[in-house]
């Protein structure tokens, strides 16, 4: 299981954080996981399991009680992540102050931008399955006409990403068809093509050309991108790698669509 190793004061007993599957060991590790992981926090996170484990394990009780009081008195979760960066000891007062204005700019944030942030973090920590999840409860939910299409068009492009990379490459066209419509980015205009490519349908990948004015030059540069990956590939593969990564997958669907 990772770590994230930031101090010496380790104990034995970790906290487990699935969403980036990571352990800490630490209060200084838990302040650099609030820190750097703004957008995966909520209220729920500062459950009674961290703060028994912040006073019983870390032995962190000022920490601890103060989080009950913050709670008692219904103050916010920016207060919550505040106070225990202040006082986990690992950032100066310059970095805690700039903290804040991480949390005013979280604050300001609609509801779905804050999930599009979770999502294509959890996606930056191979968590694909929680990310397309969290990307499909925006598209499934009533547009919010506060947010620009190319807002939508960058999540159907994100949740293309996320399931080519879990080798749903049928799925991942129709995601990046409708995020083109919506963003007109170059780069998910390649990524249709290259679904086309990789699925190795010619007849779709014409008519991706002629509908979306894709000259000939810009194919043939993908399609040698994509066979110079095969042959990187190939080399470097085995059968036993192979049947690694399909185990590897497998656990990690089953920890989080169940999670």
């Amino acid at each position: 299981m990772n770590k994230l190793s930031l101090c010496t004061n380790h104990i034995e007993k970790p906290f487990y954080i699935r969403e980036i599957n990571k352990s800490i060991y630490s209060i200084e590790e838990l302040g650099y996981y609030l820190y750097n992981y703004l957008y995966l926090i909520d209220d729920e996170f500062f459950g009674e399991s961290l703060i028994n484990y912040i006073e019983n394990e870390l032995e962190q009780r000022t920490i601890a009680s103060g989080l009950y009081q913050i709670i008692e008195n219904r103050g916010s979760l920016g207060e919550k992540i505040s106070f225990v960066i202040k006082n986990c000891g690992y950032y100066t007062e310059k970095e805690s102050e700039k903290l804040e204005n991480h949390l005013v700019m979280l604050s300001s944030k609609t509801a779905t931008e804050r999930v599009k942030a979770k999502a294509d973090i959890l996606m930056e920590n191979e968590k694909f399955n929680m990310a397309i999840n969290y990307y499909n409860s925006i598209l499934n939910k009533a547009v919010n006409t506060d947010l620009e299409d190319e807002f939508y068009g960058n999540v159907y492009n994100n949740l293309g990403v996320a399931l080519a990379r879990l080798f749903e490459y049928e799925r991942a066209a129709v995601a990046f068809r409708m995020a083109y419509r919506l963003n007109n980015s170059p780069y998910t205009l390649e990524a249709i093509i290259n679904c086309d490519l990789i699925l190795d349908d010619l007849e779709r990948l014409e008519r991706d050309v002629k509908k979306y004015d894709v000259s000939d030059a810009v194919v043939k540069r993908l399609r040698e991108g994509l066979e110079s990956k095969k042959k990187r590939i190939k080399k470097n593969w085995s059968k036993a790698k192979e049947n690694k990564y399909i185990q590897k997958c497998k656990k990690e669907y089953i920890v989080e669509v169940n999670s």
